[in-house]
């Protein structure tokens, strides 16, 4: 497994997407006790929160890096090339679910499990239902997250003359994600996606401009302070069930904060964590290296590949858990589904190690070693 992670990264950011992408598979399941130690039970926000803010962060440092080196077309033309290449995927990995879910049904048949997925209305105008899905117009369980990447994306690429003037465009995020929520906004023919597109831009577009912002090296040590209290706020507050007998009501919060529409305090949530990540884990941290560490590692440096293989994976869990949901079948499931998400990534990074040699190999000309900087981060 060493061989196939590349180490000319912020292995940080890689660590944390795969933490990400895990907890996304095993939230997916709704049923199995991992779920008790992912991150949603950790503060207000989750995985999904993390995995759209590290996006954000490797885009902005990536295109901005080729805009510098071979000019902005050129880093508009890698955004929409890289979009082009997360539908597809999105787009192969419906058509996969849709045959699975039928497999499914033909089987096990799991009571309300089409309800479950949002696919009740399949069976009714099954072509209209794919062309939905297709045209991003709709999307079942567990497809929420690689529309949006598709769209922020876009997004970037028309606004990335912007990011060398980072705080205009996060005001300019900001403010939209303030409109969306102060008068319910959303993308005409996007109204059936969980998530709101035009509140959960601002986690990206805080990622993108994260790094050329916090440019400085000294900064107030309140906003360390800040950031403990308020993640030590989140996780008393995720667990007010075990806590009502010992803390007054009046400090307690009643209330999940909405997710649809990015509630304020998941936004907070989310750039609390990553404030004290930032600040106190060295991005060549020994333990990044680490045998425990590897596997998330590796699942993080191919994100779209094991994200892709996880919804797959989380409807067969899914299926198996709701027809078998005993102890056992949730050790089976959720073990054997970790593992299978750690195979597929180093399935990818091996395919991707021998598909580099073969470029290496034909080239006729002999190209200088990159910088370190090159290559720290890609995406």
């Amino acid at each position: 497994m060493q061989t196939l992670i590349r180490h000319n990264r912020d292995l940080r950011i890689d660590f944390f997407r795969g933490i990400a992408l895990w907890c996304i598979f095993i939230d997916h399941l709704m049923i199995g006790k991992l779920r008790l130690i992912t991150l949603k039970q950790y503060g207000f926000c989750d995985a999904a929160e993390m995995f759209i803010l590290l996006s954000g962060i490797l885009a902005g440092i990536a295109y901005q890096r080729t805009w510098t080196r071979d000019g902005l077309l050129a880093a508009r033309l890698k955004m929409v090339r890289r979009a082009v290449a997360i539908y597809r995927t999105h787009v192969i990995t419906y058509l996969l679910f849709i045959v699975i879910v039928g497999a499914v049904l033909g089987t096990l048949n799991p009571h309300g499990f089409l309800e479950y997925l949002y696919l009740d209305r399949f069976s009714l105008h099954p072509v209209r239902s794919i062309m939905n899905a297709v045209l991003l117009r709709a999307q079942p369980r567990f497809f929420d997250i690689l529309p949006l990447y598709v769209l922020f994306l876009i997004l970037l690429s028309v606004v990335l003359p912007l990011i060398r003037r980072p705080r205009l465009l996060l005001g300019g995020s900001v403010a939209l994600y303030v409109a969306t929520r102060a008068f319910h906004l959303n993308l005409s023919g996007t109204e059936t996606w969980f998530l709101n597109p035009l509140a959960w831009q601002v986690i990206f577009m805080i990622g993108a401009t994260a790094p050329y912002i916090l440019k400085a090296k000294n900064y107030w040590r309140g906003w360390d302070w800040l950031a403990v209290g308020f993640s030590l706020l989140g996780l008393a507050e995720t667990h007010v069930p075990h806590l009502v007998n010992l803390v007054p009501s009046a400090l307690l919060i009643h209330f999940e904060p909405d997710k649809e529409l990015l509630h304020p305090l998941r936004l907070l949530g989310i750039l609390a964590w990553a404030w004290l990540a930032w600040r106190y884990i060295p991005a060549r941290a020994g333990w990044l290296q680490s045998r425990w560490a590897r596997p998330l590692v590796l699942i993080g440096q191919h994100p779209l590949e094991v994200f892709a293989s996880s919804i797959l994976l989380s409807v067969l869990g899914a299926a198996l858990l709701a027809a078998y949901p005993g102890w056992t079948s949730q050790f089976l499931v959720q073990g054997l589904g970790s593992l299978a998400l750690v195979a597929s990534a180093a399935v990818f990074a091996f395919s991707a190690s021998d598909n580099q040699k073969d470029r290496t190999r034909s080239r006729v000309t002999i190209a200088p070693e990159p910088t370190h900087e090159e290559t720290l981060v890609t995406v």
